[in-house]
């Protein structure tokens, strides 16, 4: 199963702020360390160092790979993974002791110590990095993902916005900032000085400007239609505003899985597609409607979701028989 397709069906029924979270900063935006041909001793050096770091971490996936399904790291493996890592953090140190400032041995260093899980460490060295090199989008935006995960959480904005300045055309941040905007309202509603609206328009926004650079991503477009089932509705005066500004989110929730929809290029995708509209359509009380899209799903991938929808379209029509 896709990605993708995992992520919305775990996602049908609840939006989970973890889930989308991670699904949002997964593509970090690559900081990229490049090959540079050269007859330099130290980039030769630095070089080596980055084979050895690659060759280790293929190593150790192959060990653990190898391990029976629900296996623990023994002691010995870990002191055999341990020793690998070591090797490694002790080449790039005395690199970096030696060239202090080599930013992409920095970078390196600090993209190292993340694979290996010390995350905090990852981001000082990160933070020297962007000291030494303000200019490289990378290093802001992976940083700003950090903040995001583990705080502080008024940190990740302006360096997510600081990375799009510095390279507008990436869509990945766009998308970064729009789902951390969407998710942290309260601490967005803080930092642009808007109300709990202001942040969804501010999100979608950002969202419109992922998608408008990648506007046939399927995986994009499935992300942002699913932070739909989170937006609440404008505050209504009596009834039928209220009414009508619920009407107003269905609408934009079956837009935005209408436009996945013809992106879409694998049955799986698609009927898990119709799944998201079949929900909205039995949300807004269009019986037939939802019923369309349930049938077209046939997938057995799709059987147990479907069936909880198939319940709820029927509960909500008062189909369902009596109980004895």
């Amino acid at each position: 199963m896709s990605d993708v397709l995992a992520g919305a069906l775990s996602l049908l029924l609840a939006t989970n702020k973890t889930a989308l979270l991670n699904t949002a900063l997964v593509e970090r935006a690559g900081i990229t360390v490049p090959t540079n041909a050269t007859n330099d001793p130290v980039e030769a050096e630095f070089q080596v160092i980055l084979r050895l770091d690659d060759q280790v971490s293929d190593e150790v996936e192959r060990w653990l790979d190898a391990l029976p399904d629900g296996a623990e790291v023994s002691a010995e493996l870990k002191a055999r993974i341990d020793a690998r890592h070591e090797e490694v953090r002790k080449r790039y140190t005395a690199f970096m002791e030696k060239n202090p400032k080599h930013a992409r041995a920095v970078i390196a260093y600090g993209s190292f110590l993340g694979d290996i899980g010390d995350e905090f460490a990852m981001a000082d060295q990160w933070e020297k990095a962007r000291a030494m090199d303000p200019s490289n989008p990378a290093v802001w935006n992976n940083l700003a993902g950090h903040y995001a995960h583990r705080g502080p959480i008024e940190k990740a904005f302006p360096y997510f916005e600081k990375a799009i300045e510095l390279k507008p055309n990436e869509a990945q941040y766009w998308h970064s900032l729009g789902t951390v905007t969407y998710l942290f309202r309260r601490d967005a509603e803080k930092y642009y000085g808007v109300d709990e609206q202001g942040v969804f328009k501010k999100a979608f926004g950002f969202y419109a400007k992922a998608t408008a650079l990648r506007p046939l991503d399927f995986k994009l477009a499935s992300d942002v239609a699913q932070t739909w089932y989170g937006v609440k509705s404008a505050p209504a005066t009596n009834e039928v505003v209220r009414k009508a500004a619920e009407l107003a989110v269905i609408e934009s929730g079956l837009g935005a899985w209408t436009n996945a929809l013809r992106l879409a290029t694998l049955d799986e995708e698609r009927e898990g597609v119709r799944l998201h509209m079949a929900r909205w359509q039995i949300k807004a009380g269009r019986w037939s409607d939802a019923r369309t899209h349930l049938d077209a799903v046939t997938n057995a991938v799709h059987a147990t979701v479907k069936v909880r929808l198939e319940r709820n379209w029927r509960e909500k029509q008062g189909l369902l028989p009596e109980s004895k």
